[in-house]
């Protein structure tokens, strides 16, 4: 798999790559080196398959503490049968 960096008309560096289901990251740096370093560091991860969808840490705590009480309780509900 093959991201790239490329200077954008505002005089930014744009680092983007595809995930493992071909959907596109990218991200502006305001230096090349930096740019650089990202899109080998996620290269990486991926490669070795250690990557993580950025978009999961947007779910909202509230979200979250819904879903880890629900899985508690079902343990609970468990241990009591």
């Amino acid at each position: 798999m093959a991201g790239n960096v490329h200077k954008r008309p505002n005089g930014k560096w744009r680092a983007r790559y595809r995930d493992p289901s071909h959907r596109e990251h990218a991200r502006p740096f305001d230096r090349k080196v930096d740019a650089d370093r990202w899109l080998a560091v996620m290269e990486v991860s991926i490669s070795r398959g250690e990557w993580l969808d950025p978009a999961d840490g947007k779910v909202r705590v509230g979200d979250w503490a819904a879903q880890w009480l629900a899985g508690v309780r079902r343990r609970q509900q468990a241990r009591c049968s």
